[in-house]
């Protein structure tokens, strides 16, 4: 008796020990393990802010959804596991086996499942005695109009954050803050505790300028004019003249939002923002406003419009080397005349030609709010060779952005005010009210600017945009064929790119709108006749819309 109760002091006082080792001296060890292993905080993505268009129809929103994650040492039963999820999510085994068996207590298995779905994966590991999975409320990003607009909205990734477009040029606008979450689970792999540590914080609303009715006209235009007239590809971009507002941004490449993993760098490629090309004769409206301005030259002022011109070396002809005999300056830019121009940059000269040409924003970016903007090519007058005062006059030697040919014209049809270009509305609960356009500066005079809108009347009633021509409205507007230039090559027969940039009614233009193709194949390739039909053809649309509700309202 005496052996055995020593044995059993001894026992109770190494145990009375041990728990004093465990619980005291090597508490904190101890808990920071247990916590190690049974708790942990978790970051969810909040709801991401909703983008409408001017009207108040959503473009993107956030719907509820589920993230699975599962705790590879505490599951049960796996090969049931990646066989439910393999059914439900139609992931590949070997790609759910790797994220399975993954030696770790947590693991993103798939992190925007709808709640359907994540509800049918629950149920049936449940029936099955399978445990392991870690279900947690999120949020799915969901595109309603699906393609509309797609290059202009873009797309958030996996972790909620903007990737492309508008969701990425106001990513952190959109995304607020985030929740953190204090999960607690047993050793079995339930959860037993979600606790939040912090709320977070939604997103604030954004509204854009863009008009859905508006785009879906021009998508269509352009989706038809590619086809029509056999392009690489072409873009739209329609602009308010006397705001500097994006209504529509539209072009041939696109890609459905829901499914951008499926989509190509060229179809994501804002072609109105990040494609530079030369302008060819549209730029001749810039050439002769600022002769006009300076006084260097008046309407009726006469010229040599006869084919070939020499200029350092180099003889520089008229389209198809059409002689046009004596002719006054609104004749020159009625049929875009090319010897004529240059003869008229001459008088101009080069410091003021320059000076003209970055006042009006070329040669820098316009600062609109969308990513892979390019600033365009304009070189510094001292750069300039003997050639480039003539080249520039009708539009070569100098690259342009669609945004930045499209905001330049605002200029001449809304009295000489360079705009700056806006993308979105407003933010927040106000976004939907008119906001005053912020006005860079004054370009030219007003007088300059009405005086160049009745030539380019001129070009459309009886020059060569007689084509884009609109029932019922006064349009205005300059053609453009620029022969490609290419690395090593030079300028290359066959390759142009065909333009034209209106607006309408002339006197008070509601509608700015530039059609730009690339690389038409089939004749004639000139820009009144390929980008005309098409500017016509969605201007005829456009100026019906307003007979047209909005889809949905705020």
């Amino acid at each position: 008796m005496f052996l055995v109760t020593l044995f059993l002091v001894f026992v109770a006082l190494f145990l009375i020990g041990r728990l004093v080792q465990l619980q005291v001296v090597e508490h904190n060890r101890w808990l920071a393990m247990a916590s190690s292993i049974q708790e942990r905080t978790i970051e969810v993505p909040p709801r991401r802010a909703t983008i409408y268009d001017r009207n108040g129809i959503p473009l993107a929103f956030d719907v509820k959804a589920t993230a699975i994650a599962i705790d590879s040492f505490n599951m049960t039963k796996p090969e049931t596991l990646i066989a439910i999820l393999g059914e439900e999510l139609g992931l590949p085994i070997a790609t759910l086996e790797e994220r399975v068996y993954r030696p770790r207590y947590f693991t993103w298995i798939e992190r925007k499942v709808n709640l359907e779905t994540a509800r049918a994966i629950n149920q049936r590991a449940r029936e099955a005695s399978a445990y392991g999975l870690i279900f947690i409320d999120t949020w799915k990003r969901c595109y309603p109009e699906g393609a509309l607009a797609s290059n202009v909205i873009g797309f958030v990734g996996i972790d909620g954050h903007g990737l492309e477009g508008v969701e990425l040029a106001f990513d952190e606008l959109l995304t607020g803050e985030p929740t953190q979450l204090h999960v607690v689970e047993g050793a079995d792999g339930r959860t037993y505790h979600t606790e939040t540590i912090s709320a977070g914080e939604p997103g604030e609303e954004l509204y854009l300028t863009l008009d859905v009715r508006l785009q879906f006209i021009c998508e269509e235009a352009i989706d038809h004019g590619v086809t029509r007239f056999k392009a690489n590809n072409g873009f739209i971009v329609l602009l308010d003249p006397h705001t500097g507002d994006v209504l529509a941004m539209a072009q041939d490449r696109r890609y459905d939002l829901n499914r951008f993993t499926e989509s190509t760098p060229a179809q994501r490629r804002n072609l109105a923002v990040g494609f530079l090309f030369e302008p060819g004769s549209a730029f001749k409206a810039f050439s002769g406003l600022a002769a006009l301005d300076c006084g260097a030259v008046a309407v009726e002022d006469h010229f040599n419009g006869n084919d070939g011109i020499r200029i350092a070396g180099h003889t520089m002809h008229n389209a198809e080397h059409h002689s046009f005999g004596t002719v006054t300056f609104g004749q020159i830019i009625e049929d875009s005349i090319n010897t004529g121009m240059i003869r008229v940059a001459q008088r101009l000269g080069e410091e003021r030609f320059y000076r003209f040409l970055v006042d009006a924003g070329f040669g820098q970016k316009t600062g609109i709010a969308l990513p892979g903007e390019e600033a365009g090519i304009l070189r510094d007058v001292k750069d300039w060779s003997k050639l480039a005062l003539a080249a520039i006059s009708i539009g070569q030697s100098v690259a342009v952005t669609g945004i930045q040919l499209a905001r330049g014209m605002c200029a001449v049809a809304n009295g000489g005010l360079l705009l700056a270009p806006r993308i979105v509305q407003g933010v927040g609960k106000t976004g939907m009210e008119s906001k005053e356009p912020v006005v860079l500066r004054q370009v030219v005079s007003a007088v300059s600017c009405a005086t160049m809108r009745g030539l380019l009347r001129r070009v459309v009633e009886s020059g060569t945009g007689t084509l884009a021509e609109v029932e019922g409205f006064a349009v205005a507007g300059k053609t453009g064929t620029a022969q490609k230039a290419l690395p090593g090559r030079g300028y290359v027969d066959g390759k142009y790119t065909s333009l034209f940039a209106g607006f309408l009614p002339v006197d008070e233009p509601s509608y700015l709108a530039l059609v730009v193709l690339d690389e038409v194949k089939t004749t004639p390739v000139w820009g009144g006749y390929t980008a005309g039909q098409i500017f016509q053809e969605a201007a005829s649309r456009l100026v019906l819309v307003e007979q047209v509700p909005p889809v949905a309202m705020r």
